[in-house]
């Protein structure tokens, strides 16, 4: 053998050594974990925990007014109709409105991104709930300051008063549960298991309390999505029910019928399980009202808001008059408040002594009746950008607009607009500010179905798989929605990697895939690259400033480890760390992992980033799996996905853990 036979045969068995996947240089050890500097408003929060550094884009195409603009979000009047308390979540403070000004006359800060209100039973203390820290705050509007901060589960957002005096009930997204807070001796006493991300909470008359859902719970491959509508027995501490809500996502808003017959919840019907080019047909995403009986066992039908061909996309919060003949909801998509004659579509539903009358299959047949709305829908509204949060108060109804710093004021009897509150945001529109409104405006797609918020609220997924009939035909180009936050330095985008700026991905992509429309301009494309950029991942809540915990550090050595536990060595492009490597997760590269399935054109695809990972389930990129565990126990029998089958369960456990600290 010659020296160039030789030469060639040792680069050949250094190639073999690297045959696997993301096979590249053996990454440089993991960057401790250190405080990093966040933007704007949010450096100066308050009650910050844990790790934090922002890896979005926002400080390049941030301006000084961006870090001003206040989005109001959640409303709540006071008992005597003076007051209407705004928490804004673009400046993280609570805003008191004079109603008989109509004016600002206070501003209180509070934690990050503040969310729910309610007043406490003697009306002299006002609770937050801080999405980002995890805790409510305590304010006390003699002083116009928080006093204490209650720290409860993960991401909460809905409050509501308990049966028992001095205790309340809040909603946490991030831990699918439900904390019972004593706020007498202010901490938290139990938590009782809701549905998957549980977002709104309205008490009925006999105690017991109602939590929507924003995401399906675990449901078999390419099978229809299905909330749960969790009913809490207030007086006994305990969840009574379970209710399914088959075909539906997105539960948000949620109100209480005043005459005790129902409770209402805004939601979407996807249906993902077709082609995307069915949207011409008007059969992608329809919305809906879940009218769900008091009784104990109710059962549930769902009335469409929409029009043969004319949707009002985005439903997010829903209000009673005062005497309960009128159901307001704000089509946030579409900026529009839909009004609904309560007693038209009872009759809709035969409603006789707080039962639906229609049987099984009427029910089903309405759900999908786009036609059936003009029967009950009385007047459709139109608002400034963005209307989210309803309070109705007597004769008037107060909008949050989100996008547009204002509260609109209606007549709820006239159904008139009759003022507007200007909250004093920013008059400019900043680039950054145009992308969030083309971002939740639906008008941009084929008959207004969909805006990039249907697909992503709060930023986030909606936990569905999709049928992206393009490249290969029907069927054949499934697709697991993924989160958008945190996103803009991790290119290439698509699972197949195919476009390699979020330009083209916003693009003519988007045009043509979803909104079947002409799609964005130049000039919009820019600004919602811009605000796509700008979207930080959230604090993770695995992650703590006191460091990585034991088993952590244990899940850290698996995920870069040279050697299995037989001592055989682990090939550079089968570790972990060589296609996930800190910051962000993902080398950016498309690889083979043996993943590929019968409705796969091939197996190769982009290595999705791994920030925050633990908040977007399902995972792989069809969504079969929908924990973390299953991508290795399931799915990886050749060790084809990182060398995992000689983990023990501690091992793997620990490895998990690790991964969820990105």
């Amino acid at each position: 053998m010659t020296h160039s036979q030789r030469l060639m045969g040792l680069i050949l068995a250094l190639t073999l050594a690297c045959a696997g996947p993301g096979c590249g240089p053996e990454p440089g050890p993991e960057p401790e974990p250190g405080p990093g500097p966040e933007s704007g408003a949010r450096a100066a929060a308050s009650g910050e925990s844990g790790w934090y550094r922002d890896l979005s884009r926002r400080k390049l195409h941030a301006t000084e007014a961006d870090d001003h603009y206040l989005s109001p979000l959640q409303l709540l009047s006071s008992r005597d109709g003076h007051t209407l308390y705004v928490a804004c979540e673009g400046t993280d403070e609570i805003l008191l409105v004079d109603l008989p000004g109509r004016r600002v006359t206070g501003r209180i800060k509070v934690g990050r991104q503040p969310f729910g209100l309610l007043l406490s039973d003697a009306g002299d203390e006002l609770y937050v709930s801080h999405r980002w820290d995890d805790d409510v705050g305590i304010i006390d509007l003699r002083s116009r300051e928080m006093v204490a901060r209650i720290p409860v589960g993960e991401d909460p957002h809905g409050l509501a008063p308990g049966s028992a005096e001095d205790e309340i009930y809040v909603v946490n997204l991030g831990t699918d549960d439900v904390s019972i807070v004593d706020m007498d001796n202010r901490r938290e006493v139990r938590r009782l298991g809701a549905g998957n991300a549980p977002f709104g909470i309205a008490p009925v008359a006999d105690g017991r309390m109602f939590v929507s859902s924003q995401y399906s719970n675990p449901a078999a491959f390419r099978s229809p999505p299905v909330l749960e509508l969790t009913v809490i027995d207030g007086e006994a501490g305990i969840v009574r029910e379970r209710r399914p809500l088959p075909g539906t996502v997105i539960g948000q808003g949620i109100a209480a019928d005043p005459r005790g017959r129902f409770v209402v919840t805004a939601l979407e019907l996807p249906k993902n399980l077709l082609p995307q080019t069915q949207v011409y047909q008007g059969w992608m995403v329809t919305f809906a009202l879940a009218f769900s009986e008091v009784v104990a066992g109710g059962r549930t039908a769902l009335l469409p808001i929409d029009e043969p061909q004319l949707y009002f996309a985005d439903p997010y919060d829903v209000a009673f008059a005062a005497d309960g003949g009128r159901l307001f909801v704000t089509s946030s998509g579409v900026d529009v408040v839909t009004v609904i004659d309560v007693e038209a579509a009872a009759a809709v539903l035969q409603m006789r002594a707080g039962r639906i009358g229609l049987d099984d299959e009427g029910i089903r047949r309405l759900a999908r009746d786009l036609g059936a709305s003009s029967a009950y829908v009385e007047a459709r509204i139109p608002t400034p950008a963005n209307p989210k949060a309803l309070a109705a108060d007597g004769s008037r109804l107060y909008v949050a607009c989100r996008l547009a710093d204002q509260i609109l004021v209606i007549d709820t009897q006239a159904l008139t607009v009759i003022d507007s509150i200007d909250l004093g945001g920013p008059e400019q529109m900043t680039r950054l500010r145009q992308g969030a409104r083309l971002f939740h405006f639906a008008s941009i797609s084929f008959q207004q179905q969909m805006s990039c918020s249907t697909c992503h609220p709060e930023n986030n997924v909606d936990g569905l798989v999709y049928d992206i009939a393009v490249d290969g035909g029907m069927g054949r180009n499934l697709v697991d929605n993924l989160s958008l936050r945190g996103l803009a330095e991790t290119a290439p985008f698509k699972w197949t990697g195919k476009n390699p700026n979020l330009q083209r991905q916003e693009g003519p992509r988007a045009a043509q895939l979803f909104f079947r429309t002409h799609g964005f301009d130049a000039d919009q494309n820019e600004a919602i690259v811009a605000y796509i950029e700008s979207i930080p991942q959230r604090p993770n809540r695995h992650r703590r400033a006191a460091g990585l915990t034991p088993e952590q550090r244990h899940g850290k050595q698996m995920f870069e480890r040279q050697r299995d536990n037989l001592g055989r060595y682990i090939p550079v492009g089968n570790r972990c760390v060589t296609c996930h490597p800190q910051p962000f997760g993902t080398d950016r590269r498309r690889h083979d992992i043996g993943s590929r399935a019968a409705h796969d054109r091939n197996g190769v695809f982009d290595t999705p980033h791994l920030l925050n990972v633990y908040e977007r389930p399902p995972f792989l990129h069809d969504g079969r799996c929908w924990s973390l565990e299953e991508i290795w126990t399931k799915h990886n029998p050749a060790d084809t996905h990182g060398a995992t089958n000689d983990m023990n369960k501690g091992q793997l456990n620990a490895l998990i853990e690790y991964i969820k600290t990105f």
